[in-house]
């Protein structure tokens, strides 16, 4: 049966908790206790209402009645903090009277993503890995957006979890960040979600030089981690562009793209029953806005009335000219 994305909803919490719980604690924006997702579902259920000062949602995926993963989508960044980054910029001096040269890269510290939406949080349950969940839970959050286009910002990001080692520490976090903030990843990163005055606080105002650290620590920033690799590309496919700034602690990449620009906004059509030949060409079927909103991935064929049959049927009470209204090719 193919799987359905969705809002997450009050009734959800037990079953994503069964699962986050196990997730390891370098996915720090993942909710893995019951409290923890129940406050993530609500706040998730106020910015569907409208109620002010709600700024996350929750996503998650479905197949039969099992939860298989979650993703999430922060609507403004910079609201209640500003959002830190390090952005990375090259130097390039050179002797004037001797044959002598060097190059070099420096980060410093930065709120470019203030104003930004970020699409956040996505786990998936280890069964449903190499499924196509992953790429639903990613790419319905766009479908999503661009349902609801008016309570979104102008850019979009997405900040990647960063490079490990094969003892699944971060470089990036051990010679660097953690010099400054001392405390452990985990807190430190807890502690980043609440008041996050202690970053400019703490952190260096002036540029870091990285020629002065372990080259780890410049091969790391800006690297993917090798399970959040699939997902970066995935995001770059849909219209993604790579850029010159990380993050604080773990270096991780940070993409961007136009909000107007996506893959999904890019080539919007309506199956009104032309224009499309049947084959292995997949589509993002998605119909309803704010809570009912609904997606799914499946074919597409020439009639409306058969495009995506599947697909359409999973999205529930809703007739199928009207579930098939608006088709993504992914």
């Amino acid at each position: 049966m193919t799987a359905l994305f969705r809002p997450a909803t009050a009734d959800d919490i037990s079953a994503i908790a069964r699962f986050t719980s196990k997730a390891d604690s370098g996915l720090t924006t993942v909710p893995k206790t019951k409290q923890d997702v129940s406050a993530y579902v609500s706040e998730s259920l106020d910015f569907m209402v409208g109620k002010e000062g709600a700024n996350r949602l929750l996503f998650v995926v479905e197949r039969d009645g099992k939860i298989l993963g979650i993703s999430g989508i922060i609507p403004r960044l910079g609201v209640d903090r500003p959002f830190y980054s390090f952005k990375r910029s090259r130097h390039a001096r050179k002797a004037s009277q001797q044959d002598l040269s060097v190059r070099y890269d420096t980060l410093q510290l930065t709120t470019d993503f203030d104003d930004y939406t970020e699409l956040a949080t996505i786990f998936l349950a280890p069964d449903a890995r190499g499924t196509g969940v992953g790429r639903l839970l990613s790419l319905g959050r766009l479908g999503f957006i661009h349902a609801n286009r008016d309570r979104f910002k102008d850019r979009l990001m997405a900040d990647i979890r960063g490079w490990v080692d094969a003892d699944g520490k971060s470089p990036f976090w051990e010679h660097l960040t953690s010099k400054f903030i001392q405390t452990d990843f985990d807190t430190a990163d807890k502690l980043s979600s609440g008041d996050a005055a202690f970053i400019v606080e703490l952190l260096p105002a002036l540029p870091i030089m990285l020629n002065l650290l372990p080259e780890s620590v410049m091969n790391s920033a800006g690297k993917p981690h090798d399970l959040s690799a699939g997902a970066m590309g995935m995001l770059m496919s849909a219209g993604f562009e790579d850029t010159d700034l990380c993050d604080i602690f773990d270096g991780g990449p940070a993409i961007r793209c136009l909000t107007d620009r996506t893959l999904v906004t890019q080539s919007v059509f309506q199956a009104t029953g032309g224009g499309v030949t049947e084959g292995d060409t997949k589509f993002l079927h998605f119909t309803g806005e704010g809570a009912t909103f609904r997606a799914a991935i499946g074919p597409a064929y020439p009639a409306a009335e058969k495009a995506g049959r599947e697909a359409c049927e999973i999205l529930g009470t809703v007739t199928p000219n009207v579930a098939l209204a608006q088709n993504r090719r992914v």
